[in-house]
Protein backbone atom coordinates (compact mmCIF):
# COMPACT_ATOMS: atom_id res chain seq x y z
CA UNK A 1 0.00 0.00 0.00
CA UNK A 2 0.97 3.21 -0.61
CA UNK A 3 2.01 5.92 1.71
CA UNK A 4 -0.25 8.51 0.30
CA UNK A 5 1.77 11.22 2.10
CA UNK A 6 5.13 10.99 0.46
CA UNK A 7 6.47 13.48 -1.72
CA UNK A 8 6.75 12.72 -5.15
CA UNK A 9 7.46 16.22 -6.64
CA UNK A 10 8.50 19.65 -5.69
CA UNK A 11 8.16 22.56 -7.31
CA UNK A 12 10.17 26.28 -6.90
CA UNK A 13 9.32 29.74 -7.69
CA UNK A 14 12.68 31.83 -7.06
CA UNK A 15 14.19 35.49 -8.01
CA UNK A 16 14.74 38.61 -7.49
CA UNK A 17 12.41 41.81 -6.30
CA UNK A 18 12.28 45.21 -6.11
CA UNK A 19 10.48 47.72 -3.84
CA UNK A 20 8.73 50.32 -6.41
CA UNK A 21 6.94 52.44 -3.55
CA UNK A 22 8.32 52.37 0.09
CA UNK A 23 7.14 49.70 2.23
CA UNK A 24 5.69 49.33 5.49
CA UNK A 25 5.54 46.49 7.20
CA UNK A 26 5.00 46.94 11.09
CA UNK A 27 7.18 45.04 13.68
CA UNK A 28 4.49 45.43 16.35
CA UNK A 29 6.16 47.03 18.87
CA UNK A 30 5.67 50.38 19.52
CA UNK A 31 8.61 52.85 21.29
CA UNK A 32 11.04 50.38 21.06
CA UNK A 33 14.58 50.39 23.02
CA UNK A 34 16.37 51.07 19.64
CA UNK A 35 14.55 53.67 18.67
CA UNK A 36 11.93 55.57 21.29
CA UNK A 37 11.43 58.27 19.31
CA UNK A 38 9.35 56.43 16.52
CA UNK A 39 5.32 55.39 16.97
CA UNK A 40 6.04 52.17 14.21
CA UNK A 41 8.79 51.03 13.41
CA UNK A 42 9.45 48.45 10.60
CA UNK A 43 10.15 44.73 10.81
CA UNK A 44 13.50 43.66 11.39
CA UNK A 45 16.29 40.79 12.41
CA UNK A 46 18.13 41.18 15.22
CA UNK A 47 20.73 42.54 13.14
CA UNK A 48 18.81 45.51 12.07
CA UNK A 49 18.32 43.98 8.63
CA UNK A 50 14.33 44.81 7.31
CA UNK A 51 13.26 41.72 5.64
CA UNK A 52 9.78 40.88 4.08
CA UNK A 53 8.35 38.11 6.18
CA UNK A 54 6.85 34.79 4.62
CA UNK A 55 3.69 35.43 6.11
CA UNK A 56 3.02 38.58 4.77
CA UNK A 57 3.70 37.23 1.50
CA UNK A 58 1.45 34.12 2.04
CA UNK A 59 -1.04 36.37 3.04
CA UNK A 60 -1.62 38.41 0.02
CA UNK A 61 -0.87 35.31 -2.02
CA UNK A 62 -3.98 33.77 -0.22
CA UNK A 63 -6.26 36.21 -1.08
CA UNK A 64 -5.58 36.76 -5.15
CA UNK A 65 -6.30 32.70 -5.33
CA UNK A 66 -9.19 33.13 -3.02
CA UNK A 67 -10.86 36.25 -4.99
CA UNK A 68 -10.36 33.93 -8.03
CA UNK A 69 -13.14 31.55 -9.43
CA UNK A 70 -10.82 29.72 -11.40
CA UNK A 71 -9.05 28.36 -8.49
CA UNK A 72 -12.37 27.53 -5.68
CA UNK A 73 -11.05 24.55 -3.70
CA UNK A 74 -7.35 25.28 -4.04
CA UNK A 75 -6.74 27.38 -1.20
CA UNK A 76 -6.99 24.61 1.29
CA UNK A 77 -4.67 22.37 -0.38
CA UNK A 78 -2.21 25.16 -0.89
CA UNK A 79 -2.25 27.32 2.74
CA UNK A 80 -3.92 24.47 4.30
CA UNK A 81 -6.77 25.15 6.85
CA UNK A 82 -7.33 23.82 10.69
CA UNK A 83 -11.26 22.23 10.55
CA UNK A 84 -12.24 20.08 13.56
CA UNK A 85 -12.28 17.24 11.07
CA UNK A 86 -10.13 16.64 7.96
CA UNK A 87 -7.39 19.66 8.24
CA UNK A 88 -4.94 20.15 5.53
CA UNK A 89 -1.33 21.13 6.07
CA UNK A 90 0.02 23.65 3.56
CA UNK A 91 2.10 22.57 0.66
CA UNK A 92 3.60 26.31 0.49
CA UNK A 93 6.60 26.73 2.06
CA UNK A 94 7.32 31.21 2.03
CA UNK A 95 10.41 31.95 2.76
CA UNK A 96 11.34 35.04 4.64
CA UNK A 97 12.43 37.93 1.94
CA UNK A 98 15.73 39.69 3.48
CA UNK A 99 15.95 43.06 2.11
CA UNK A 100 19.08 44.85 0.45
CA UNK A 101 20.15 48.27 -0.65
CA UNK A 102 17.29 49.59 2.12
CA UNK A 103 16.89 53.03 3.07
CA UNK A 104 14.50 53.22 5.91
CA UNK A 105 13.42 56.81 6.54
CA UNK A 106 10.56 58.50 9.20
CA UNK A 107 7.31 60.29 7.89
CA UNK A 108 4.49 61.64 10.54
CA UNK A 109 0.99 60.91 9.64
CA UNK A 110 -2.28 62.89 11.43
CA UNK A 111 -5.88 61.75 11.40
CA UNK A 112 -8.69 63.79 9.82
CA UNK A 113 -12.06 65.32 11.35
CA UNK A 114 -14.01 64.31 8.57
CA UNK A 115 -17.04 66.46 9.65
CA UNK A 116 -14.20 69.31 10.64
CA UNK A 117 -11.42 68.89 8.15
CA UNK A 118 -8.80 69.96 10.46
CA UNK A 119 -6.32 67.49 12.46
CA UNK A 120 -8.12 65.29 15.49
CA UNK A 121 -7.03 66.27 19.11
CA UNK A 122 -3.80 64.16 19.80
CA UNK A 123 -3.85 62.20 16.77
CA UNK A 124 -0.31 62.82 15.39
CA UNK A 125 2.09 59.54 14.49
CA UNK A 126 5.31 58.67 13.21
CA UNK A 127 6.26 55.34 11.47
CA UNK A 128 9.35 54.34 9.07
CA UNK A 129 9.53 53.15 6.09
CA UNK A 130 11.59 51.43 3.66
CA UNK A 131 12.19 53.73 0.96
CA UNK A 132 11.68 52.18 -2.92
CA UNK A 133 15.08 50.79 -4.47
CA UNK A 134 15.37 47.90 -2.21
CA UNK A 135 15.95 44.48 -3.56
CA UNK A 136 15.70 40.95 -2.10
CA UNK A 137 15.12 37.19 -3.96
CA UNK A 138 11.69 35.75 -3.09
CA UNK A 139 11.62 31.63 -2.91
CA UNK A 140 8.40 29.76 -2.57
CA UNK A 141 7.98 25.87 -2.38
CA UNK A 142 5.47 23.47 -2.78
CA UNK A 143 5.73 20.28 -2.31
CA UNK A 144 3.35 17.25 -4.30
CA UNK A 145 2.17 14.44 -1.65
CA UNK A 146 0.94 11.31 -3.29
CA UNK A 147 -2.80 12.07 -2.47
CA UNK A 148 -2.60 15.45 -4.34
CA UNK A 149 -1.51 13.46 -7.70
CA UNK A 150 -4.70 14.23 -9.20
CA UNK A 151 -4.79 17.77 -8.22
CA UNK A 152 -1.11 18.07 -9.83
CA UNK A 153 -2.11 19.92 -13.11
CA UNK A 154 -4.49 22.53 -11.06
CA UNK A 155 -1.79 23.08 -8.46
CA UNK A 156 0.36 23.90 -11.15
CA UNK A 157 -2.02 26.07 -12.81
CA UNK A 158 -2.26 28.34 -9.62
CA UNK A 159 1.34 28.80 -9.32
CA UNK A 160 1.69 29.54 -12.42
CA UNK A 161 -1.24 32.54 -12.14
CA UNK A 162 0.21 33.63 -9.02
CA UNK A 163 3.95 33.73 -10.46
CA UNK A 164 2.38 36.04 -13.02
CA UNK A 165 0.92 38.19 -10.67
CA UNK A 166 3.67 38.40 -8.57
CA UNK A 167 5.87 39.71 -12.28
CA UNK A 168 2.99 41.99 -13.26
CA UNK A 169 3.51 43.65 -8.99
CA UNK A 170 1.76 43.20 -5.49
CA UNK A 171 1.40 45.08 -2.63
CA UNK A 172 2.53 44.16 0.46
CA UNK A 173 2.66 45.20 3.93
CA UNK A 174 0.28 48.29 5.87
CA UNK A 175 -1.44 51.32 3.95
CA UNK A 176 -1.07 49.73 0.32
CA UNK A 177 -4.29 51.56 -0.92
CA UNK A 178 -2.15 54.47 0.21
CA UNK A 179 0.26 53.57 -2.37
CA UNK A 180 3.10 51.96 -0.27
CA UNK A 181 4.37 48.25 -0.56
CA UNK A 182 4.20 47.78 -4.36
CA UNK A 183 7.32 44.68 -4.91
CA UNK A 184 7.56 43.25 -9.14
CA UNK A 185 10.10 41.03 -10.42
CA UNK A 186 11.58 40.49 -13.55
CA UNK A 187 13.30 37.37 -13.70
CA UNK A 188 10.94 34.97 -11.65
CA UNK A 189 11.76 31.38 -12.67
CA UNK A 190 9.31 28.35 -11.94
CA UNK A 191 10.68 24.97 -11.77
CA UNK A 192 9.80 21.42 -11.56
CA UNK A 193 11.86 18.19 -9.40
CA UNK A 194 9.59 14.62 -10.42
CA UNK A 195 11.33 12.96 -7.46
CA UNK A 196 10.50 9.25 -9.70
CA UNK A 197 13.12 10.43 -11.49
CA UNK A 198 16.83 9.99 -10.56
CA UNK A 199 18.41 12.99 -12.35
CA UNK A 200 16.10 15.59 -10.47
CA UNK A 201 16.83 13.93 -7.01
CA UNK A 202 20.06 14.87 -7.06
CA UNK A 203 19.51 18.32 -8.54
CA UNK A 204 17.06 19.13 -5.70
CA UNK A 205 20.03 17.72 -3.37
CA UNK A 206 22.76 19.65 -5.50
CA UNK A 207 20.67 22.81 -5.64
CA UNK A 208 20.89 22.59 -9.51
CA UNK A 209 17.97 23.78 -11.84
CA UNK A 210 15.08 21.48 -12.46
CA UNK A 211 12.57 20.83 -15.35
CA UNK A 212 11.77 25.06 -16.39
CA UNK A 213 8.13 25.53 -16.46
CA UNK A 214 6.94 28.59 -18.67
CA UNK A 215 5.20 31.59 -16.36
CA UNK A 216 2.21 32.79 -18.80
CA UNK A 217 2.06 36.74 -19.36
CA UNK A 218 -1.22 37.66 -18.92
CA UNK A 219 -3.08 41.00 -17.27
CA UNK A 220 -4.21 40.78 -13.92
CA UNK A 221 -6.66 43.78 -14.41
CA UNK A 222 -10.14 42.02 -14.12
CA UNK A 223 -13.16 43.64 -16.19
CA UNK A 224 -14.79 45.61 -13.55
CA UNK A 225 -11.22 47.47 -12.07
CA UNK A 226 -11.19 51.29 -12.61
CA UNK A 227 -7.73 52.47 -14.17
CA UNK A 228 -7.61 56.28 -14.00
CA UNK A 229 -4.47 57.72 -15.59
CA UNK A 230 -3.95 61.16 -15.84
CA UNK A 231 -1.17 63.57 -16.61
CA UNK A 232 -1.92 66.76 -13.88
CA UNK A 233 0.03 70.04 -12.87
CA UNK A 234 -0.33 72.50 -10.27
CA UNK A 235 -1.09 75.97 -10.88
CA UNK A 236 1.23 77.46 -8.36
CA UNK A 237 2.84 76.63 -5.04
CA UNK A 238 2.59 72.80 -3.35
CA UNK A 239 3.87 72.14 0.04
CA UNK A 240 3.83 68.71 1.51
CA UNK A 241 4.90 69.45 5.30
CA UNK A 242 6.51 67.33 7.52
CA UNK A 243 8.78 67.80 11.20
CA UNK A 244 11.48 65.28 9.97
CA UNK A 245 13.78 66.83 7.81
CA UNK A 246 14.08 65.83 4.28
CA UNK A 247 10.70 63.51 4.35
CA UNK A 248 9.44 65.99 1.75
CA UNK A 249 12.26 64.71 -0.29
CA UNK A 250 13.18 60.97 -0.99
CA UNK A 251 15.92 59.87 -3.29
CA UNK A 252 16.82 62.61 -4.60
CA UNK A 253 13.11 63.13 -5.29
CA UNK A 254 10.07 65.47 -3.54
CA UNK A 255 6.81 63.15 -2.88
CA UNK A 256 3.47 64.12 -2.58
CA UNK A 257 2.19 60.77 -0.49
CA UNK A 258 -0.69 58.79 -1.85
CA UNK A 259 -2.00 59.50 1.74
CA UNK A 260 -2.49 62.98 0.98
CA UNK A 261 -3.69 62.69 -2.32
CA UNK A 262 -6.33 60.10 -0.80
CA UNK A 263 -7.44 61.97 1.65
CA UNK A 264 -8.20 64.90 -0.36
CA UNK A 265 -10.12 62.83 -3.25
CA UNK A 266 -12.20 61.00 -0.30
CA UNK A 267 -12.87 64.72 1.40
CA UNK A 268 -14.17 65.88 -2.27
CA UNK A 269 -16.24 62.63 -2.77
CA UNK A 270 -17.84 62.78 0.66
CA UNK A 271 -18.93 66.76 -0.45
CA UNK A 272 -19.82 64.93 -3.73
CA UNK A 273 -22.18 62.90 -1.77
CA UNK A 274 -23.45 65.67 0.68
CA UNK A 275 -24.65 67.61 -1.92
CA UNK A 276 -26.12 65.19 -3.99
CA UNK A 277 -28.40 63.88 -0.56
CA UNK A 278 -26.89 60.31 -1.30
CA UNK A 279 -25.65 58.00 1.44
CA UNK A 280 -22.34 57.77 2.40
CA UNK A 281 -22.45 53.98 1.91
CA UNK A 282 -20.26 54.14 -1.43
CA UNK A 283 -17.23 56.53 0.39
CA UNK A 284 -17.18 53.46 3.00
CA UNK A 285 -16.75 50.64 0.20
CA UNK A 286 -14.31 53.07 -1.65
CA UNK A 287 -12.06 54.55 0.85
CA UNK A 288 -12.73 51.86 3.89
CA UNK A 289 -13.28 52.42 7.41
CA UNK A 290 -12.52 51.57 10.89
CA UNK A 291 -15.23 52.63 13.41
CA UNK A 292 -15.38 53.06 17.72
CA UNK A 293 -17.31 49.62 17.20
CA UNK A 294 -14.13 47.56 16.55
CA UNK A 295 -15.88 46.96 12.98
CA UNK A 296 -12.81 47.92 9.78
CA UNK A 297 -13.22 47.13 6.36
CA UNK A 298 -10.34 48.15 3.71
CA UNK A 299 -11.51 50.33 0.48
CA UNK A 300 -11.31 49.39 -2.91
CA UNK A 301 -9.53 52.64 -4.03
CA UNK A 302 -5.94 52.71 -4.50
CA UNK A 303 -3.87 55.89 -5.03
CA UNK A 304 -0.19 55.98 -5.88
CA UNK A 305 2.67 57.96 -4.62
CA UNK A 306 3.83 60.82 -6.78
CA UNK A 307 7.49 61.82 -7.10
CA UNK A 308 8.98 64.52 -8.83
CA UNK A 309 12.36 64.69 -9.87
CA UNK A 310 14.41 68.02 -8.94
CA UNK A 311 16.77 67.38 -11.70
CA UNK A 312 13.39 67.00 -14.63
CA UNK A 313 11.16 69.29 -13.23
CA UNK A 314 9.94 72.55 -14.32
CA UNK A 315 9.77 74.29 -10.93
CA UNK A 316 12.08 75.71 -8.36
CA UNK A 317 11.63 74.76 -4.14
CA UNK A 318 12.24 78.04 -2.38
CA UNK A 319 12.60 79.51 1.15
CA UNK A 320 9.37 81.54 1.98
CA UNK A 321 9.07 83.34 4.93
CA UNK A 322 5.98 83.58 7.42
CA UNK A 323 4.59 85.23 10.05
CA UNK A 324 1.87 84.77 12.67
CA UNK A 325 -0.42 87.95 13.21
CA UNK A 326 -1.96 88.95 16.64
CA UNK A 327 -5.81 88.53 15.16
CA UNK A 328 -6.80 91.47 18.49
CA UNK A 329 -3.89 93.51 18.03
CA UNK A 330 -3.06 93.28 14.80
CA UNK A 331 1.01 93.05 15.05
CA UNK A 332 2.92 90.22 14.66
CA UNK A 333 3.37 87.53 17.25
CA UNK A 334 6.53 87.22 18.99
CA UNK A 335 8.93 84.41 18.30
CA UNK A 336 6.06 83.77 15.05
CA UNK A 337 8.85 84.07 12.35
CA UNK A 338 8.97 80.80 10.49
CA UNK A 339 10.03 79.71 7.20
CA UNK A 340 8.52 77.66 4.49
CA UNK A 341 10.03 75.44 1.74
CA UNK A 342 7.19 74.96 -0.92
CA UNK A 343 7.62 73.86 -4.94
CA UNK A 344 6.94 76.76 -7.08
CA UNK A 345 6.30 77.02 -10.92
CA UNK A 346 9.35 78.48 -12.47
CA UNK A 347 8.86 81.39 -15.38
CA UNK A 348 5.21 80.10 -16.33
CA UNK A 349 6.29 76.26 -16.57
CA UNK A 350 3.65 73.76 -15.49
CA UNK A 351 5.65 70.61 -14.05
CA UNK A 352 3.46 67.74 -15.13
CA UNK A 353 3.41 64.54 -13.04
CA UNK A 354 1.43 61.41 -12.70
CA UNK A 355 -1.86 60.71 -10.70
CA UNK A 356 -3.13 56.96 -10.99
CA UNK A 357 -6.41 55.96 -9.49
CA UNK A 358 -7.15 52.78 -9.52
CA UNK A 359 -10.98 51.20 -7.71
CA UNK A 360 -10.75 47.64 -7.20
CA UNK A 361 -14.37 45.79 -8.49
CA UNK A 362 -15.79 49.07 -9.54
CA UNK A 363 -19.35 49.21 -9.57
CA UNK A 364 -21.06 51.81 -12.51
CA UNK A 365 -22.46 53.61 -9.87
CA UNK A 366 -19.20 54.32 -8.10
CA UNK A 367 -17.40 54.80 -11.99
CA UNK A 368 -19.86 57.06 -12.78
CA UNK A 369 -18.94 59.09 -8.96
CA UNK A 370 -15.12 59.01 -10.04
CA UNK A 371 -15.79 60.36 -13.15
CA UNK A 372 -17.57 63.41 -11.45
CA UNK A 373 -13.72 63.33 -9.47
CA UNK A 374 -12.15 63.39 -12.54
CA UNK A 375 -13.97 66.54 -14.03
CA UNK A 376 -13.41 68.09 -10.83
CA UNK A 377 -9.57 67.43 -10.68
CA UNK A 378 -9.58 68.74 -14.36
CA UNK A 379 -11.16 71.73 -13.81
CA UNK A 380 -8.86 72.79 -10.42
CA UNK A 381 -11.56 72.50 -8.30
CA UNK A 382 -9.39 70.13 -5.69
CA UNK A 383 -6.26 70.89 -3.96
CA UNK A 384 -3.29 68.82 -2.12
CA UNK A 385 -1.24 69.99 0.37
CA UNK A 386 -0.88 72.62 3.13
CA UNK A 387 -2.32 76.21 2.94
CA UNK A 388 -4.79 75.05 0.75
CA UNK A 389 -6.81 78.02 2.13
CA UNK A 390 -4.23 80.62 0.49
CA UNK A 391 -4.04 79.35 -2.83
CA UNK A 392 -1.77 76.65 -2.80
CA UNK A 393 -1.56 73.10 -3.81
CA UNK A 394 -4.50 73.46 -6.81
CA UNK A 395 -4.22 70.65 -9.13
CA UNK A 396 -5.09 70.94 -12.61
CA UNK A 397 -5.37 68.46 -15.46
CA UNK A 398 -3.87 67.94 -18.98
CA UNK A 399 -5.38 64.74 -20.12
CA UNK A 400 -6.96 61.70 -18.82
CA UNK A 401 -6.93 57.92 -19.99
CA UNK A 402 -9.80 55.52 -18.30
CA UNK A 403 -10.20 52.05 -18.69
CA UNK A 404 -13.40 49.96 -17.42
CA UNK A 405 -15.33 47.36 -18.36
CA UNK A 406 -12.84 46.38 -21.25
CA UNK A 407 -13.29 49.97 -22.99
CA UNK A 408 -10.31 52.75 -22.71
CA UNK A 409 -11.21 56.45 -23.25
CA UNK A 410 -9.26 58.96 -23.98
CA UNK A 411 -9.99 62.86 -22.41
CA UNK A 412 -8.59 65.99 -23.12
CA UNK A 413 -8.12 69.28 -21.18
CA UNK A 414 -11.30 70.45 -21.76
CA UNK A 415 -13.30 67.38 -21.29
CA UNK A 416 -13.33 66.00 -24.92
CA UNK A 417 -13.47 62.51 -25.67
CA UNK A 418 -11.28 62.19 -28.39
CA UNK A 419 -10.75 58.23 -27.92
CA UNK A 420 -14.12 55.62 -26.48
CA UNK A 421 -17.38 55.83 -26.51
CA UNK A 422 -18.97 59.03 -25.35
CA UNK A 423 -22.50 57.29 -24.88
CA UNK A 424 -20.87 54.90 -22.27
CA UNK A 425 -19.69 57.33 -20.27
CA UNK A 426 -22.67 59.58 -19.88
CA UNK A 427 -24.48 55.91 -19.22
CA UNK A 428 -22.35 55.84 -16.30
CA UNK A 429 -23.02 59.33 -14.72
CA UNK A 430 -26.43 58.40 -14.81
CA UNK A 431 -26.07 54.97 -12.90
CA UNK A 432 -24.83 57.28 -10.28
CA UNK A 433 -27.05 60.13 -10.61
CA UNK A 434 -29.85 57.82 -10.51
CA UNK A 435 -28.92 57.44 -6.20
CA UNK A 436 -29.70 61.20 -5.92
CA UNK A 437 -32.77 60.66 -7.41
CA UNK A 438 -33.96 57.78 -5.44
CA UNK A 439 -32.48 59.59 -2.50
CA UNK A 440 -34.85 62.36 -3.15
CA UNK A 441 -38.14 60.08 -4.07
CA UNK A 442 -37.67 58.79 -0.50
Amino acid sequence: MLNQARIIGRYTLTGSIKLISPLLIRAGVYNNMSNDTIDDVVVTYHDGTPFIPGTSLAGILRAILRNSDKFTGLESILFGDIKEKDSNQSSLQIHDIPLQNTQVTVRDGIFIDQDLGITKKGAKYDFEIIEAGATGIIRIECIIREYQKSKQADILDALQYMANVIKCGVRLGAKTTNGLGEVISDDLALQYYDFHNICDVKSWLLKHDGQCISIPQESVVQKNDLIINMECYFEDTLLIKSIFEQAWETNGALCIPGSSLKGVLRHHVRYILKKLHIDNYLERDLFGFSDDNGESQKGACVVSEVYLDRASIDSKQVQQTRIRTDRFTGGVINGALFQEHPLRNFQNHHTLFPLQIIVKDCSKEAAGLFLLLVKDLMTGQITVGANRNIGSGRIRGKNVKIQYLNEHYDIDCNGKVIHGNKANLEALLQSFLLLSKEAVNE
